[in-house]
């Protein structure tokens, strides 16, 4: 099947040993959530804001297209089934990211070892 990346960063899957297993390009234009603030108060002089985050501009489904997305938009967007999340992120010694080891469909429920569905 094929994969999209809609983040701005190259996405790089990598086994245990850190050898690639693929990688996809990042975007030119990248699928966003943007956050509205707004001012409540302060909390020990520090601004205390409300957040309202729009949902992203995605293409739409196509049967048999998975695309990578960032978390935040996959969760401000529930409904989708086809979007993929990396996971498992591998870091340099700086704490950078340099790759992941797995891509995760949050749509997909969580089942224990009976098959008893316990998230979503």
């Amino acid at each position: 099947m094929p994969v999209v990346n809609l983040t701005s960063h190259v996405v790089t899957v990598v086994d245990e040993q850190a050898r690639v297993i693929r990688s996809w390009p990042e975007s030119p234009e990248p699928a966003r959530v943007e956050a509205v603030r707004f001012p409540l108060r302060e909390v020990e002089g520090v601004p205390l804001m409300a957040e309202e985050r729009t949902r992203a501009v995605l293409p739409e489904p196509v049967e048999g297209v998975w695309f990578i997305v960032s978390s935040v938009v996959s969760s401000a967007h529930p409904e989708r089934d086809d979007l993929l999340v990396p996971s498992d992120l591998v870091r340099d010694a700086r704490g950078v990211v340099t790759g992941c080891r797995s891509l995760v469909l949050t749509s997909a429920p969580v089942r224990d070892r009976e098959g008893k569905k316990v998230l979503h």
